[in-house]
């Protein structure tokens, strides 16, 4: 087993704040750490805020939150040059930072989605053509509302893919509940680890080589797909993410080897976003039932 004490660490930091989502926890900081984005889709309430600001923090980053409303413009989020003494001036806006919240994004128009989702890609913001680096590391944790909610605007099947992986805040049990209505504080979350820290996993991660078995697997559940009467198909991107995801996930759980199982806890988040059904759930039991029992695991 590895000593990955620092993820330990992160865990244990985000859980203070963050009641009864550890799976969680630990796929965000697995996507992170393989230079990926994350999609939350739950009900105003539910400690996306939390989730994503104690993330940053305990890994030393510079958190930036971008609320998303129907009148957002472009300029409002990259930035905008400004004229003075006949001299152009950049200011930047709020994705100038490590880890963006971008909260709602679902309620913004579809030209600022794009414009959002395009540097969020590049990780680059280009205005009145100069291009300007945005920080590293870089990474983006969005939420949107379920798609019934009033004021929504659906992002498209290309925006999705762009995301490494999504889920919902885990239900609390009754106690959980408890917990968090008998410590109601307002504590300030610290940051308690550095990029230097950070940095390390991320080439501890890299290290990490998936063996033939691993990438037969995943080569597997993509023809199946392919070959099936689906009516989605994985993209190159998509075969990636899982691929770097897959080591990511075997690290923050303490091994230095990937398994094909690793693949198996870690695809339901990779494809959730990238089928459509009536529900997430479906969704989810589909996944299970119809690709992961089907497919079989080479040996």
């Amino acid at each position: 087993m590895l000593k990955t004490s620092s993820i330990q660490t992160a865990i244990n930091d985000i859980s203070n704040y963050v009641v009864g989502n550890e799976q969680r926890i630990k796929l965000a900081l697995a996507a992170i750490l393989s230079e990926g984005s994350i999609l939350i889709e739950d009900a105003p309430g539910s400690g996306k805020t939390t989730f994503a600001k104690a993330t940053a923090l305990s890994l030393g980053l510079d958190f930036k939150r971008i609320q998303f409303t129907g009148d957002l413009l472009p300029s409002d989020i990259l930035g905008f040059n400004i004229i003075e003494e006949n001299q152009t001036r950049f200011n930047p806006g709020p994705i100038f930072g490590n880890l963006i919240l971008a909260d709602e994004l679902n309620r913004a128009s579809p030209k600022t989605q794009s414009a959002f989702m395009e540097c969020m890609e590049e990780k680059a913001v280009t205005i009145d053509g100069k291009r300007y680096e945005l920080p590293r590391p870089f990474f983006v944790l969005a939420t949107q509302n379920p798609s019934d909610f009033s004021g929504t605007s659906l992002l498209p099947e290309s925006q999705l893919d762009r995301f490494m992986v999504s889920f919902n805040m885990s239900p609390l049990s009754i106690e959980e509940e408890r917990a968090i209505l008998e410590n109601q504080k307002n504590i300030q979350i610290q940051s308690t680890q550095s990029h230097y820290v950070f940095e390390q996993d991320q080439e501890a991660v890299l290290q990490i080589k998936n063996n033939h078995v691993t990438l037969d697997y995943i080569q597997n559940i993509s023809s199946f797909i392919k070959n099936g009467n689906f009516e989605f198909q994985l993209s190159t991107r998509c075969l990636i993410y899982l691929t770097n995801l897959s080591k990511a996930w075997a690290y923050v759980n303490g091994r230095d080897f990937v398994s094909p199982k690793d693949v198996q806890e870690i695809l339901p988040y990779v494809l959730r976003h990238r089928i459509q059904h009536n529900s997430k759930y479906q969704t989810e039991v589909f996944i299970q039932n119809e690709i992961i029992k089907k497919v079989q695991v080479p040996y």
